[in-house]
């Protein structure tokens, strides 16, 4: 079953954090492919989970 979490907001109010945790939880609970999109210009999703970023769509 495929979803879409999408989150919004201010800056400096915790939407990379809750990103990376959700992305964290999907995973544990068994998820076998998540795809992560940081579309912030300053972009640092990946260090928050802990991935090194090998190409961009930028």
């Amino acid at each position: 079953m495929a979803f879409t979490i999408a989150l919004a907001g201010k800056g400096g109010t915790g939407k990379t954090t809750t990103a990376a945790l959700i992305v964290r939880a999907l995973r544990e609970l068994g998820a076998k492919t998540v795809l992560a999109v940081d579309a912030d210009p300053n972009a640092c999703l990946h260090e928050s989970l802990g991935v090194e970023v090998e190409r961009s769509v930028g």
